[in-house]
């Protein structure tokens, strides 16, 4: 049994609800617009056409142009104004509008404007319904990783101290990529194969001794976990140390024709240095 820490595994999911909370709290604000404004139409039962429009053409915080007309209409030769409550970058256009209105109280009004934007709203509800859902599917996800983890403390072999490097992940906080560590690691077979970890939601990026821990089921490498610090509950073990080869990638390096007993020692000028290099003793 092992010491597997996966705060940072649930961090992750805790980032999710925070996506999914945002996208239910503009869902829920869209809805309200959208069916306050039905049921303000269905208290509408009369209707007359549009004398006249302003189309009330203003900026917004963003510095695009929008639309919010006000829209003038008679009612037994009382005129009126109805706003359309809404701002669009839809102009109303130059056409008379069809005005709605409370026979019993003329000024209490909603434009086939207003109404058309309302539906676009409801369109527009869609952004944060595929925010919730992609939010939902990266939680169920990230559950299925927490049980594959647990796994590990059955059929997981400990190696400790392996040398790392960090890549970017596929996913950014705040327009900053969250970083992964990244394992070359030789198994039973002799296959050597790259294992990434699970984006570093802590942001942590080192530990006091440099190296990495590693969990993995050989017998099936597709399951294994990376942390900084990983113990067996019982005390490690000498064999749990990683004593190989630093099998992490070295750019150029090619194979050469010459074995290693053949080869003649290279000697490497010292940088910076006007005095020439002595070179090593070597023994014959």
């Amino acid at each position: 049994m092992y010491d597997i820490n996966i705060k940072n595994v649930k961090k992750g999911r805790a980032f999710n609800w925070i996506f999914i909370g945002f996208g239910l709290l503009f869902l829920v604000i869209m809805f309200i617009i959208f069916f306050g404004s039905i049921l303000n139409r269905n208290t509408l039962d009369s209707q007359t056409t549009s004398t006249g429009v302003n189309p009330n053409r203003h900026q917004d915080s963003d510095g695009d142009y929008v639309y919010s007309p006000i829209f003038t209409y008679e009612v037994d030769g009382q005129a009126y104004t109805c706003t359309s409550g809404v701002s669009s970058s839809i102009g109303p256009g130059e056409d008379p509008h069809v005005i709605y209105y409370d026979s019993k109280n003329p000024s209490n009004c909603m434009s086939d404007y207003a109404e058309k934007i309302d539906w676009l709203i409801l369109l527009f509800a869609l952004i944060p319904t595929v925010f919730i859902v992609i939010g939902a599917c990266m939680n169920h996800s990230i559950s299925k990783r927490i049980k594959q983890i647990e796994a590990l403390n059955q059929t997981g072999k400990l190696v400790k101290n392996l040398p790392f490097h960090l890549e970017e992940s596929n996913i950014s906080v705040n327009d900053r990529p969250l970083m992964k560590i990244v394992v070359n690691y030789r198994l039973p077979n002799g296959e050597t194969v790259t294992l990434s970890g699970d984006p570093r939601y802590d942001r942590k990026e080192s530990d006091e001794d440099g190296k990495v821990d590693l969990v993995i089921d050989e017998n099936n490498p597709k399951n294994y976990f990376l942390d900084f610090d990983i113990n067996r509950i019982s005390g490690n073990r000498s064999d749990d140390y990683y004593t190989g080869p630093d099998l992490e990638p070295t750019p150029n390096t090619e194979p050469s024709d010459e074995s290693e007993d053949d080869q003649a020692p290279t000697i490497e000028p010292t940088k910076n240095s006007s005095e020439p290099t002595i070179p090593p003793a070597i023994k014959i």
